[in-house]
C-alpha cells in the first residue's frame, strides 16, 4: 500500500474541500535533487522527463453551491457567532475563482518541486520547448498554472501557459466534451441517490445528534433540527474554512473525526460512481486521450532525451479521479474490490482505497518521473500528492519498469475519443443538448 497518509488521529476528513496536505518542513530535508523520497537512492538512474497533472488550488464556492450556503447561513444565524458567516462564500462575483490561500499552496508545491528537481530543471528550463505549462480553461486552473510557473521559472525562460479551450478539451476537463459520459452520469443518478439514501437512513440520526449537540452547546439553547442536506453544507463550510482561511475553530468545531469520516464516506459514494471505479465503464476510459499524450511524450523522450518535453498540467478534481480509475489506484492505495455503498461496514470503509480526502484535496497532483538506467532501460515512478505509489509489480522504492505502465494502460492508448464518447443514436438531440448544458453549468464542484 502506498505511504501517502499524513493524517493524525484528530484530522478532519473533508473530502474534495480538504486543504492540501503539505509535508512537514523537515520531511524532505534529507532528499537530494533527483533522488527518491524513499530510503533507497536513485543515483544510478538519469531523470529524463517529468509529467505533472494537478488539480487547481483552493477556490471559492461556485454558483451551484451558493443557494445551500445562503439557506444554511440564514437558518443558523441566530445560533452561531457572526464571524462564522462569510458573505464572500455566496458572492456570485467570486464564482469558483482561485483564493489567496489557493495561490499560496500552489506556490509551495512549485518551490518544493523546484528544490527537488533543481538539477534537472536547471538543465532543461532554458531549452525552448523543454518545459511547458498547460491549463484547463477555467480561471482557477489558469491562475494555478501561472502561479506554479512563476514560482518555478524565476527567469521567465519558458513559454506562457497554454490554455485548452473548453469546447476542444479532451484531456483536462474531458467530461465536457464526452456526450457518453454525460448520458452515463444521468443514467447513474438513480444508483447514487439510492446508495446515498441508504447512508442517510443508517447514519443520519447519529450525525444529526452529534452536530446538533455541539451547536446547542455553542448557542446555550436548543436549536432547530438539522436536515442531512444542511449537515452536508456545514461540512463543506468547514472545508472552506480550513482551505480558504486556515480556520479550524468555526464551522469545523461542530465536527469530530467520526463525523467527518462518515461524511467523507457519503461523499465517496457519489464521487466513486460519478467519476470513479464504481461508475459506468466510460469512467475507466475517459482519460485515454490525456494518457495517450503522455505516453507519446515518453516515447519521444526515450528516443532523444535531449529533446524531451516535460509538461505540467493544471485541471480539476475529476481529472485526477479519472486517471486514478484507469490506473486502478483504489486497489493500490487500499481495498478496491468492495464497492462503496450506503451500508458499507466500518471495516470495509476504513480499508477502501478510494478516499477523496487522500486522493483529491485542493492542489492534489500526480507526478510521473521517467528515468533511464546505465543500460538505457526505462523506468518510471508515480507520485500521488508528492508521495510515491508502490505498485505490486515494482520494487520496494516504488521504481517500476516502464513496461508495467504500458501494461496498466493497455487498451487505453491511441483511443478514438470522438467515437468512444458518441451517444447511441436512439437518444434524441434535444436531450443530449440539455445534458451538455446542465453538465457545463455544474462545473460546480471543481
Amino acid at each position: 500500500m502506498a505511504d501517502i497518509s499524513r493524517e493524525s488521529s484528530t484530522m478532519l476528513r473533508l473530502s474534495t474541500k480538504t486543504p492540501y496536505p503539505h509535508p512537514h518542513p523537515d520531511l524532505h530535508s534529507h532528499i537530494s535533487p533527483n533522488r527518491s523520497d524513499s530510503s533507497q537512492p536513485l543515483g544510478q538512474l538519469t531523470l529524463i522527463q517529468l509529467q505533472l497533472i494537478s488539480r487547481h488550488g483552493a477556490r471559492y464556492p461556485t454558483l451551484s453551491g451558493m443557494p445551500s450556503i445562503n439557506r444554511t447561513h440564514e437558518k443558523l444565524r441566530p445560533y452561531i457567532p457572526q464571524a462564522w458567516i462569510k458573505p464572500e462564500l455566496a458572492d456570485e462575483a467570486l464564482d469558483g475563482i482561485l483564493s489567496a490561500n489557493g495561490e499560496i499552496e500552489v506556490r509551495k508545491i512549485a518551490l518544493r518541486m523546484m528544490q527537488k528537481y533543481n538539477v534537472f530543471l536547471d538543465k532543461h528550463m532554458h531549452r525552448k520547448g523543454a518545459v511547458r505549462f498547460v491549463s484547463s480553461e477555467w480561471q482557477r486552473s489558469r491562475e494555478s498554472a501561472n502561479t506554479f510557473r512563476r514560482a518555478m521559472d524565476l527567469n521567465n525562460t519558458t513559454g506562457p501557459v497554454v490554455v485548452v479551450p473548453a469546447a476542444e478539451d479532451t484531456t483536462l476537463a474531458m467530461r465536457f466534451t464526452c456526450p457518453l459520459w454525460g448520458r452515463s452520469k444521468k443514467s447513474n443518478a438513480r444508483s447514487v441517490a439510492r446508495e446515498t439514501a441508504v447512508f442517510d437512513d443508517i447514519h443520519g440520526d447519529e450525525l444529526q445528534k452529534r452536530i446538533s449537540q455541539k451547536l446547542a452547546k455553542l448557542a446555550r439553547r436548543p436549536v432547530v433540527p438539522l436536515t442531512m442536506s444542511e449537515i452536508k453544507t456545514i461540512y463543506s463550510l468547514c472545508g472552506y474554512d480550513q482551505s480558504l482561511y486556515s480556520e479550524s475553530t468555526h464551522w469545523c468545531s461542530l465536527f469530530d473525526t467520526r463525523a467527518t469520516e462518515l461524511l467523507e464516506l457519503c461523499s465517496d459514494i457519489r464521487y466513486s460512481r460519478v467519476y470513479g471505479p464504481y461508475g459506468p465503464p466510460i469512467n475507466k476510459r475517459i482519460a485515454c486521450s490525456l494518457l495517450t499524450q503522455i505516453t507519446k511524450d515518453i516515447d519521444q523522450a526515450l528516443l532523444d532525451p535531449l529533446a524531451a518535453t516535460s509538461t505540467f498540467r493544471f485541471a480539476h478534481a475529476e481529472t485526477i479521479m479519472f486517471i486514478s480509475t484507469i490506473l486502478e489506484l483504489e486497489s493500490v492505495l487500499g481495498v478496491g474490490s468492495v464497492p462503496i455503498v450506503g451500508n458499507m461496514t466500518e471495516g470495509d470503509a476504513r480499508r477502501r482505497g478510494f478516499r477523496t480526502t487522500n486522493l483529491v484535496p485542493f492542489s492534489s497532483n500526480i507526478m510521473l518521473e521517467l528515468y533511464k538506467d546505465q543500460s538505457s532501460q526505462p523506468f518510471f515512478r508515480l507520485l500521488l500528492n508528492e508521495r510515491a505509489v508502490n505498485f505490486p509489480a515494482c520494487s520496494a522504492d516504488a521504481l517500476c519498469p516502464l513496461s508495467v505502465l504500458r501494461s496498466m494502460l493497455a487498451g487505453n492508448i491511441g483511443c478514438d475519443y470522438t467515437q468512444m464518447c458518441t451517444v447511441d443514436d436512439k437518444y434524441d438531440d434535444d436531450e443530449d443538448n440539455d445534458d451538455a448544458n446542465s453538465i457545463r453549468t455544474s462545473l460546480g464542484q471543481y
